[in-house]
């Protein structure tokens, strides 16, 4: 009996353990081949955290729309800023004022008399002078005579016909301007002469044919 008692071993204290060594991941893996139901087990989830969107250059679909707004508008203003420049200088003006006769000339053809548009008068007065200066009175009184038809029909006072005779353009105008018929005569009388009479023409007479025109013109009331 007293042999029994001494080979009884000690009691051991529970909550005193031995550490085992055993690698975790042999550990999962065992596990994993008991529990293939449960792949969390097996595959747990991933911990990656998302990236946040840069600070860059969006290129977006609102930002492309938006810098377009931007580029357009721009180029709307530079378009005005030119338009407006151009329209001040004298050139601009005077094709305005031009296109403003033009208009008003349209007018007069459209409801009074027909007008020739094939030269202006004063393409006509051009040419006279030309012929003046190299000594061709005669030619210079006939370009004279077409300029002074011209501004009387581009103020709806007689037609402006090519071919057309003076007696003709005579007639029209004493019915619409009595005061400027003697003159308009005196006129027609002295290009009938050259053209017509193969009279000598001198500067004199270009003269006294351009001081006609002059008064046809203001009794008329017709604007140089």
């Amino acid at each position: 009996m007293i042999r029994w008692l001494r080979a009884a071993p000690e009691p051991v204290d529970p909550g005193v353990l031995d550490t085992v060594s055993q690698n975790p991941d042999d550990a999962r893996e065992q596990a994993c081949r008991i529990v293939e139901a449960t792949p969390s087990v097996c595959r747990p989830p991933s911990t990656t955290v998302p990236s946040e969107p840069s600070d860059g250059f969006d290129l977006s679909f609102l930002g492309v729309l938006f810098w377009a707004l931007v580029v357009l508008g721009v180029l709307l203003l530079l378009v005005a800023l030119v338009r407006a420049i151009a329209g001040r200088s004298p050139r601009q003006r005077h094709a305005r004022a031009a296109h403003h006769d033009v208009e008003f000339d349209d007018e007069v053809e459209a409801g009074f008399v027909q007008v020739d548009r094939s030269r202006e008068p004063t393409d006509w007065r051009a040419e006279a002078e030309a012929h003046r200066r190299d000594g061709r009175y005669r030619d210079a009184l006939r370009c004279r005579y077409r300029a002074l038809v011209g501004d009387l029909a581009r103020r709806g006072l007689i037609d402006e016909i090519p071919g057309r005779t003076t007696g003709e353009e005579r007639v029209q105008l004493r019915e619409v301007r009595p005061v400027a018929a003697a003159s308009f005569d005196a006129a027609a009388d002295l290009f009938d002469d050259a053209w017509y009479g193969h009279a000598e023409v001198d500067a004199s007479d270009d003269d006294r044919f351009q001081a006609l025109e002059r008064d046809v013109l203001v009794t008329a009331g017709v604007p140089r």
